[in-house]
């Protein structure tokens, strides 16, 4: 049991050593899939003419909208150009809202996911130092990315979708401590993904955490995507994210004789 649990620590200590950025590994009649790399892009960049309109617009001038939405996930972009607090809140009916607070330390465009838990009309308020912009989307939905996968980008943001399999995945990040955001995995519906006793989203580090990695368990096949809220934005972040390598089956160890 022992060499077994050794290999296993090696298996998990080579990926970290080499930044998680490689293909998972795979059996060997399996070709290596190469890592989706991709980073996400401010909303502050121009939209094609041929995007779709945003279901509302926001700004400081005119800082809320009432929606009528289904199920799923909304998602809040805005452009910010002064440094203050800003505030970030969704109410569904009497029983259901969220609520954010982050701080711009310069020019920032970011984006903020909010659950609809049901088919019904929302209401969005947004506060801030003026001027700031704001618009509510639906997720883009088109191709999700396979893992393993790398996202990189600043501050506080909404990751592109991406498909796990049932089971466990390593979340390697390359920030840590307070210059790490808070990462918050979900189900395509808003929900998060909650570890197995249901006491936390995945993954978890702690405020003054220096662990550049976790295993996290995955309980369902499915699509998700990655939040992430930082403390001060923007700020860079970088993570991977790759299926936990499968062990090779042992064969039989040597035949043990007795000494006279």
């Amino acid at each position: 049991m022992k060499s077994f649990c050794g290999i296993v620590l090696l298996i998990i200590l080579f990926i970290i050593a080499s930044g998680c950025t490689g293909p998972a590994a795979e059996p060997a009649t399996t070709p290596a899939t190469p890592a989706a790399s991709l980073t996400v892009t401010a909303v502050g960049t121009p939209i094609p003419a041929s995007a779709p309109a945003p279901l509302a617009e926001l700004s400081s001038t005119n800082p809320n909208a009432s929606l009528t939405l289904d199920p799923g996930t909304a998602i809040v972009a805005f452009d910010a150009t002064t440094p203050g607090k800003m505030t970030f809140s969704t109410s569904c009916g009497p029983d259901w809202g969220a609520f954010y607070e982050i701080e711009i330390a310069s020019a920032y465009a970011g984006t903020l996911p909010f659950e609809i838990p049901a088919h019904q009309t929302c209401m969005f308020n947004i506060t801030g130092p003026a001027p700031w912009t704001a618009q509510v989307d639906l997720p883009d939905t088109a191709a999700p990315l396979a893992v393993p996968v790398n996202l990189s980008g600043s501050g506080t943001q909404v990751s592109p979708l991406f498909t796990l399999e049932q089971g466990e995945y390593i979340f390697q990040r390359g920030e840590t401590g307070i210059a790490s955001p808070a990462y918050e995995i979900r189900y395509t519906n808003g929900s998060f993904l909650m570890d197995a006793t249901n006491t936390y989203v995945q993954p978890h580090f702690g405020l003054f955490s220096e662990d550049t990695f976790q295993i996290i368990s995955v309980p369902e096949s499915g699509t998700y995507f990655l939040g992430t809220i930082a403390r001060s934005n923007p700020r860079a972040w970088n993570v991977s994210i790759l299926a936990v390598p499968a062990i090779p089956a042992m064969g039989p160890g040597p035949e043990l004789t007795s000494t006279p």
